[in-house]
């Protein structure tokens, strides 16, 4: 029982997903911004017991996208209803690692309890990085393996400045929710980095969608957002108060232990991610802890909870390793070379264009799938493709010739043909 009241919502994640409608922010990004304000207002008052061990729902979630595609947008509305939940305690987002452990310290929770123990306590912050350069401007060992530690829940015991200051926290919690780009990835990050363990505990969120806006939709919906803002204030105040271990009905455990029997499919294939591949039942885990408390106080992971949890995880690493394709150094110049020169090679081998299913699955092992129609646009309107219709209705691209090359060039579609 919590004391914030009865819920007004049946899914804080689909509620925020609406409230959010209006804004030009990818559909993957809202939810997963709206499932780290959960975990975090869950803090460790929630928890599983599995292998013995208890399992607290803290995420290190970071969205990454191109510049300008609503990362920070979709995690700002949420941050703006986190700050009224009472007792929650955000941390600052540009901290050396010494004062983000100074910060923590600091950062500590008391839930009193009727009976015994008394109460419990432990520490708890969350830091919301819209700009994960700001939080981390450069690869810091000490600071990574200081939040690898906290996600893990060991104790925190340093001295520094000699032995004048000692920092012990028993019980440590952090949530992170960043954004960045791909290009912040390339920068930041040393390849050596995807084998070591911060990462690999890590949820990053790929989407590379532009979503176009209405600038005066806002005003149109402004008294029903009004009412909604409310309502997910409320129901993430009664999340905050609920108190207590989550236990699986008896259906859940049985769908879990047959997915890990499976295999845990589908698995994500990149070479990058097969360390985060071994955290990933740790992170469904999470994520039906998520699903149960946004959807009711009763602290029962239901199979609907344990299916859309498992929707939510498989949604965002579907889209995970295009995050490598999109971090690699070049631009499209270098997809678009290399475009051509397989379809000269082609082209001479075969003497006929090449049907647009080809030269799609070529760019898709190369550039993030939302980039694929915007190089073939730029292929066709600069001379290097010529498109054509098909017989079958569909689109065949060649190399041009240099004549072709020198000529005026028309304004051209590949979705249309020429």
């Amino acid at each position: 029982m919590t004391v914030a009241g009865l819920r007004r919502l049946s899914s804080w994640i689909d509620s925020y997903v609406e409230y959010t409608e209006i804004l030009p922010s990818p559909l993957l990004m809202r939810k997963w911004a709206a499932i780290s304000f959960i975990a975090a207002a869950m803090e460790r008052k929630i928890w599983v017991t599995v292998s013995g061990s208890d399992l607290y729902p803290n995420l290190y979630t970071i969205l990454v996208g191109p510049p300008g595609i609503g990362k920070g947008q979709a995690i700002r509305a949420g941050e703006l209803i986190f700050r009224e939940v009472p007792n929650m305690i955000i941390g600052p987002s540009d901290v050396t690692g010494a004062a983000m452990i100074d910060a923590l310290g600091e950062s500590v929770r008391r839930v009193v309890l009727l009976g015994d123990p008394p109460y419990v306590e432990f520490n708890s912050l969350c830091i919301i990085a819209r700009e994960l350069g700001v939080l981390i401007p450069s690869w810091d060992g000490s600071l990574m393996n200081s939040l690898t530690d906290i996600y893990d829940g060991f104790q925190v015991d340093q001295r520094r400045r000699g032995k004048e200051r000692h920092i012990k926290i028993e019980h440590p919690q952090i949530n992170l929710l960043g954004a960045c780009t791909p290009a912040y990835l390339t920068a930041t990050m040393p390849k050596e980095a995807w084998d070591q363990g911060f990462i690999s505990r890590v949820l990053l969120v790929y989407s590379g969608e532009r979503l176009p806006t209405d600038p005066f939709v806002e005003n149109e919906r402004a008294s029903g957002m009004a009412q909604l803002h409310d309502d997910l204030l409320h129901d993430l105040k009664s999340i905050s108060t609920a108190f207590g271990r989550c236990a699986f009905t008896s259906d859940t455990q049985t769908a879990i232990r047959a997915w890990l029997k499976n295999g845990s499919a589908p698995e994500p294939r990149h070479p990058r991610l097969q360390y985060y591949n071994s955290r990933r039942l740790a992170h469904l885990l999470k994520l039906c802890m998520v699903v149960s408390l946004s959807r009711s106080d009763d602290k029962i992971i239901t199979l609907e909870n344990y299916a859309e949890a498992l929707n939510l995880l498989v949604e965002a690493e579907i889209q995970m390793p295009e995050i490598f394709k999109a971090m690699t150094t070049g631009g499209d110049s270098s997809p678009m070379e290399e475009t051509l020169l397989y379809a000269s090679a082609l082209f001479a081998k075969e003497k006929r264009p090449l049907s647009e299913h080809r030269i799609i699955a070529f760019l898709r092992e190369r550039v993030p799938a939302h980039n694929i129609l915007n190089i073939l646009q730029i292929m066709v309107r600069s001379g290097m493709l010529v498109a054509a219709p098909d017989q079958k209705g569909g689109i065949t691209y060649r190399p041009a010739t240099k004549l072709e090359q020198l000529e005026p060039k028309h304004e051209t579609d590949p979705e249309r043909g020429p």
